[in-house]
C-alpha cells in the first residue's frame, strides 16, 4: 500500500482553494468545479507552450496561445475571466508601452525604413517588428502562466509534480510556493481592516504605502517561521519515506492524457526544430507588418 504522508496536510493546503471546491467563488453553491485534464497534463502544456511561444521565430505563436488562453479562461469554471483578464492587462500593458518606445521608436541602425521621423525618434518597420515579437511572446507567457496558476491550487501542482516523477523536495517547495500568494493576500486585506478598525483611513493610497512596509515585514518573519513549522510537520509525518507517495487528490486520467503527455513535448521539439531548420515557413513580425501595410 503507497504510503500518503500528508494527504489532508494544510502543509500543502494552507492558503489555497479547497481541493475540489464547491463553487463558492462562483456564487453557485452546489455546483463542482471540476477539471478535465490531470494537474501533470497541464504542467506539461505550460511547459510545451512557452517552448513554442519562444522556439518559434514568429508572432503567430503567441498570438494563437493568447486566443486559446482567454477562450479558456472564459469557459473554464475554475478561473474568474475578469481576474485573468485584469492581470494580463496590468502585467503586459506596461511592457508594451516600454518596448514600444525603446524599440519602436529608437532603434538602432543606419539602413532602415523610416515611417515617420520626429527629432531623434524614428518609427521604423524593423523597431516595429522586434517590439512586436518581443511584446506578443511576454503576453503570451503571462497568459498561459496565469490561466494556470488562477486554476490550480497547491494541491494539485504537488500531485502533477509527483506524477511527472519529479524530486518531492521541488515539488514540495513549488506547491508551497503557490500556496503562499494567496496566503499572504488574504492576510494582508485582514491586516488593513484591522488598521481600519483602529481609525486609519486605509481607502487612501498615501496611507496604504505608510502601513505596507509595517505590514509586509511581519508577514514575511511569519511566513518564515511557519514554513519552519510545516517543514517540521511534514518530517513527523513521514514526507520523503516513501520515492512515490500517493497524491493528495483524485484525478482524472486515462490512457489518452498520458498519450498526451508523451505527444505533446515530442510534437513541440519537432515543430521547433522544423521552424529553426526552415522546414517549417511561419511568417515573421516583418512579414506581417508588410502585409498590413498593403
Amino acid at each position: 500500500m503507497e504510503d500518503r504522508p500528508f494527504a489532508a496536510d494544510p502543509v500543502v493546503n494552507a492558503g489555497s482553494a479547497p481541493p475540489d471546491p464547491i463553487g463558492a467563488a462562483n456564487g453557485r453553491p452546489g455546483i463542482r468545479r471540476a477539471s478535465l485534464l490531470h494537474p501533470a497534463t497541464e504542467l506539461v502544456l505550460l511547459a510545451c507552450a512557452l517552448v513554442l511561444t519562444y522556439g518559434i521565430p514568429s508572432p503567430i505563436v503567441p498570438a494563437a496561445l493568447l486566443v486559446v488562453s482567454a477562450t479558456i479562461a472564459a469557459c473554464s469554471p475554475r478561473v474568474r475571466f475578469a481576474r485573468w483578464s485584469a492581470t494580463v492587462a496590468v502585467l503586459a500593458v506596461p511592457m508594451l508601452i516600454m518596448v514600444g518606445i525603446i524599440q519602436g521608436l529608437f532603434y538602432p541602425g543606419d539602413d532602415l525604413e523610416v515611417l515617420w521621423r520626429w527629432g531623434a525618434a524614428a518609427l521604423t518597420v524593423e523597431g516595429l517588428s522586434v517590439a512586436l515579437q518581443l511584446w506578443m511572446r511576454v503576453a503570451a507567457m503571462i497568459a498561459v502562466c496565469a490561466l494556470f496558476a488562477f486554476g490550480s491550487d497547491s494541491a494539485r501542482t504537488f500531485d502533477g509534480m509527483i506524477r511527472l516523477r519529479l524530486p518531492l523536495g521541488i515539488a514540495y517547495v513549488c506547491a508551497t510556493a503557490l500556496s503562499l500568494i494567496p496566503l499572504l493576500r488574504d492576510q494582508v486585506s485582514h491586516a488593513l481592516s484591522a488598521r481600519a478598525a483602529r481609525g486609519w483611513n486605509t481607502a487612501r493610497l498615501r496611507t496604504r504605502v505608510r502601513l505596507m512596509p509595517g505590514i509586509i515585514g511581519g508577514l514575511l518573519t511569519a511566513s518564515l517561521v511557519q514554513l519552519d513549522q510545516r517543514h517540521d510537520t511534514l518530517e513527523q509525518r513521514g514526507f520523503g519515506r516513501s520515492p512515490r507517495p500517493a497524491e493528495l487528490q483524485d484525478h482524472p486520467d486515462g490512457a489518452l492524457q498520458r498519450a498526451l503527455r508523451w505527444g505533446a513535448p515530442i510534437s513541440t521539439i519537432l515543430l521547433v526544430a522544423a521552424a529553426l531548420g526552415g522546414v517549417l515557413q511561419a511568417p515573421t513580425a516583418s512579414e506581417l507588418l508588410g502585409v498590413l501595410r498593403g
